[in-house]
C-alpha cells in the first residue's frame, strides 16, 4: 500500500513538471524575444518617442554609477517613477534638439529565471564616450515585456 502512495505521488509530481514545461517559454524563444524588445526599445530611443518610459515597469530597479572627471565615484539609485518621468520629458524636449542618440553593440542575451539580461555598451553621441549598460527584462503577468532593471555608467571627461 505504501508503494502505491509512493507511486502514485511520483506519477502526480510526473505530471506537474510535465504541465509546466508545456507553458514555461523555452530557452531560445525568450531570447529572441528579448532581442526584439531591446530591438524595439532603441527603435522609440532613436525617434525620440517619450513612450519609451513605458516599458519600465513601476517596480524597475534603475541604478548608475557616475564616474566623475575628479575621480570620484558616485553609485545612485533613482526612483523608478521620477526616472520615468524626466525620460519623458527629455524625449519630448531636449533629446531631439540636441540629437542624443545613443548606438549599442557587443550585445549578449542571456536567460535570468523567466527573464533576459541584455548586455551591451552603449556609446552616447552627446558624451562621446562608451559605456557598459545592463537590462533585466521579460513578461509582466499579462504578458506584456518589460525593463525590470537597468545598471548603467555615466562618464565625465576629464
Amino acid at each position: 500500500m505504501k508503494r502505491a502512495f509512493i507511486a502514485v505521488l511520483a506519477l502526480a509530481a510526473l505530471c506537474q513538471i510535465a504541465a509546466a514545461s508545456k507553458t514555461a517559454a523555452p530557452r531560445g524563444d525568450l531570447i529572441a524575444k528579448g532581442k526584439a524588445f531591446f530591438q524595439h526599445y532603441v527603435e522609440l530611443e532613436h525617434a525620440f518617442d517619450p513612450s519609451i518610459a513605458d516599458l519600465y515597469s513601476d517596480d524597475a530597479v534603475i541604478k548608475n554609477t557616475q564616474y566623475r572627471a575628479d575621480g570620484k565615484v558616485v553609485p545612485l539609485t533613482k526612483p523608478v517613477a521620477k526616472y520615468k518621468q524626466i525620460l519623458r520629458d527629455y524625449m519630448k524636449t531636449k533629446a531631439r534638439q540636441i540629437g542624443d542618440v545613443s548606438n549599442y553593440t557587443n550585445d549578449t542575451y542571456s536567460v535570468e529565471g523567466g527573464k533576459v539580461r541584455i548586455k551591451v555598451t552603449r556609446y552616447s553621441s552627446i558624451e562621446k564616450v562608451s559605456s557598459p549598460v545592463s537590462m533585466l527584462v521579460g513578461p509582466d503577468a499579462t504578458g506584456k515585456w518589460l525593463i525590470y532593471e537597468e545598471l548603467s555608467e555615466s562618464h565625465q571627461k576629464r
